[in-house]
């Protein structure tokens, strides 16, 4: 029997980080690589730096935003320290979601302490890859990971579906970006921006395809959430807002007494948020992603402002609206996403516009988003094989 060949995926593991999205592209892209028949094994990367290269990366961090993530992440410590009530929420909900990455994901897991250590580990696999979600931040420039800048240049590497989670690439990183994009061999996004800024600062051009969440289908995510026991007896509105708009679950509440639903809430799920105080009729803080998918599906109705909800609700065939999370204006606002999922679904009529009746009542026709979904499916799984065909 021939060996099967080591793949390294950098794949987002932030620990404590609750977001259901993030857990699902990993486990998707984990099921979807040992499908193809491929040994798989996540690179996880503890950052040790010395006191020089902690000096050398300040300038570039603190133009990026530094300072701001710095400031709210004392600020949800505060909070946490003085409302015990959401301290209990998201000590249950962060319990949940590390079991489901420690079942799912510790037993594939190689640590490597030190950009150092990092470096020599990437010569321990065949090929090495960068998955989905927002990787290409500003701030991840710096930790020289998520761009594969410490791989080895020995090793076939490669993108599939890396976001730059922003509609364009700060001015003084553009140079620090063509660096890591042309040290590529293959280069896939999610989205049509993204392509757009690649083919605009590298040598390489970039391929537009799907979240690892929807190469697996409907009914291969209905068998990976048989085993989930997370139901409620009455008929409800599934709410999964990130997003700080008031006005956003203001539209929810109405909808919910214009069609007679409960509204079933995940409050705080990333920090804290104070449009989510008081929002909501059941407020769920147990279930981890796999659970989250199954609530999806047992839904009358879905309202969210995260790309990876309206993911499982086209999947799951679901009445869905879809809002932008900040104010279209905003440019820190990672709509891009969005309207490129709604675009090539052809479902730019699930994006909140205004409070339309007949919008809100408007049977999908899922035929014909299964077909387009089909083709697309097709396409990627075609270029994610490619691609680990070129293991060394």
């Amino acid at each position: 029997m021939t060996e099967k060949r080591k793949v390294g995926g950098v794949i987002i593991m932030h620990p404590g980080q609750n977001n259901y999205g993030t857990s699902l592209q990993g486990f998707a892209t984990v099921r979807i690589v040992q499908m193809l028949g491929y040994d798989l094994r996540i690179i996880r990367y503890v950052k040790k730096r010395t006191f020089k290269e902690l000096i050398l990366t300040i300038p570039g961090l603190i133009r990026s935003g530094a300072l701001k993530h710095i400031k709210s992440t004392y600020y949800q410590k505060r909070i946490i320290k003085n409302n015990p009530e959401y301290r209990n929420l998201i000590a249950v909900r962060t319990q949940s979601v590390d079991k489901f990455k420690a079942k799912h994901f510790d037993n594939i897991s190689d640590y490597y302490i030190g950009y150092k250590n990092l470096c020599e580990g990437s010569r321990n696999y065949d090929i090495i890859f960068v998955g989905s979600d927002q990787v290409w931040g500003p701030l991840s420039l710096y930790a020289r990971f998520y761009n594969l800048l410490f791989v080895d240049k020995s090793i076939p590497q490669f993108s599939y579906s890396s976001s730059f989670g922003r509609s364009s690439v700060l001015p003084w990183q553009q140079k620090g970006v063509k660096e890591f994009l042309d040290k590529m061999d293959a280069i896939g996004v999610r989205e049509i921006n993204g392509k757009e800024i690649v083919d605009s600062l590298s040598i390489n051009k970039a391929k537009v395809v799907l979240d690892p969440t929807m190469l697996l289908t409907k009914e291969q995510w209905e068998e990976a959430i048989y085993d989930s026991k997370e139901e409620y007896c009455e008929p409800y509105i599934l709410c999964y807002m990130l997003g700080p708009r008031k006005d956003n679950r203001e539209i929810v509440t109405r909808l919910g007494r214009e069609l007679n639903l409960k509204i079933l809430v995940f409050s705080h799920m990333d920090w804290y948020e104070p449009a989510d105080v008081g929002f909501g009729d059941i407020v769920n803080n147990t279930a981890n992603p796999l659970d989250f998918v199954k609530l999806i599906k047992d839904a009358k109705y879905i309202c969210t402002d995260s790309f990876h909800c309206t993911v499982f609700s086209i999947l799951l065939h679901k009445q869905f609206l879809t809002f932008y999370r900040l104010d279209p204006t905003d440019n820190k606002s990672s709509h891009s996403r969005i309207d490129s999922l709604l675009k090539i679904t052809g479902l730019e009529n699930r994006l909140f516009q205004c409070y339309s009746i007949p919008q809100l009542k408007s049977e999908i026709d899922y035929s014909i988003v299964d077909i387009k979904m089909k083709e697309m499916r097709e396409e990627s799984l075609a270029f994610f094989k490619e691609c680990l065909g070129m293991t060394k």
